[in-house]
């Protein structure tokens, strides 16, 4: 993609300064060719697909980017919002103008996007198609490549930033089982406080008198089952399970990404190993002319 800024539009149609351009992830594939996902806002995707849908007068503007995938230049699909998608590639392009409406493709070349929860920034884009699974290269200078060259640089991070998702979500959870116990002899007074001065209520329920049923009485046999007495971290572990069940994901979520990271490495090489081949048939054929 060029190098280029355009004047943005302002609400009275006057120029507003430059517009940034998006940050592209990019796979060159070979056989598809190069693909890319833009993200920006609604003016900075403009810069490389015109037909992306400019807001209505007085909507109001996401809160998190949005993006265009490409292949070869030509637009594949058109995302409002960037969030966990699945775009197929052999799709219909939408319409100049229009939004790609099915992000779940389950099947054939499709690109996944992923994105961070909170920060709405792009996490992850990868290409699968059956076993083929390749991630794109993030942009260059961006948060996405610092975090993946952090990853590179050092084998335990590939471990522990997966498992931080799992523990961020536990988070709340975990912050309320060792806070409670210091903020309670704070709040035990002011709720006392409270329910003294809560006015008494007494409400006139109506006296209904409901017809007796004639039950069969069935006796059971009575079965003496032995007393069980579990451990202490078992019983933990059923009254906490908010806590452990998401760190068990991030633990599972670490395991795959490790794996899907060296599995994308070995694709890559294998095509870099191909180019080679292919250049070098190329330049042999070149001396011979």
């Amino acid at each position: 993609m060029g190098d280029h800024r355009e004047e943005g539009p302002s609400d009275d149609g006057a120029p507003a300064g430059p517009v940034p351009e998006p940050e592209v992830w990019r796979l060159d594939h070979p056989d598809l060719g190069v693909i890319e996902v833009a993200v920006g806002a609604t003016d900075t995707l403009r810069l490389v697909d015109e037909g992306f849908p400019r807001l209505k007068s007085g909507a109001d503007e996401p809160t998190t980017p949005g993006c265009v995938v490409l292949e070869g230049g030509e637009v594949v699909a058109r995302i409002r919002q960037i969030g966990n998608h699945r775009v197929a590639l052999e799709s219909e392009p939408p319409a100049h103008g229009e939004f790609t409406t099915v992000l779940t493709a389950l099947s054939g070349p499709r690109v996944q996007l992923r994105s961070s929860t909170f920060s709405g920034e792009m996490r992850q884009v990868t290409f699968r198609d059956g076993s083929e699974l390749v991630h794109f290269d993030p942009p260059p200078d961006s948060a996405a490549e610092a975090r993946l060259d952090a990853i590179a640089a050092s084998p335990w991070k590939r471990v522990v930033y997966p498992l931080a998702a799992g523990v961020g979500k536990s988070g709340w959870a975990i912050a309320m089982i060792l806070l409670l116990p210091l903020l309670r002899p704070l709040f035990d007074p002011v709720i006392d406080w409270i329910a003294e001065r809560m006015p008494d209520i007494d409400i006139p329920w109506p006296d209904i008198s409901l017809p007796a049923i004639p039950w069969p009485d069935i006796t059971l046999p009575a079965i003496d089952l032995p007393a069980v007495e579990l451990p202490g971290w078992v019983e933990f572990l059923l009254e906490y399970s908010k806590v452990w069940v998401p760190l068990v994901i991030g633990v599972a979520l670490a395991v795959l990404a490790v794996r899907h990271s060296r599995k994308s490495q070995r694709i890559k090489d294998g095509w870099k190993v191909e180019r080679d081949r292919e250049h070098r048939a190329a330049d042999e054929v070149d001396e011979r002319e």
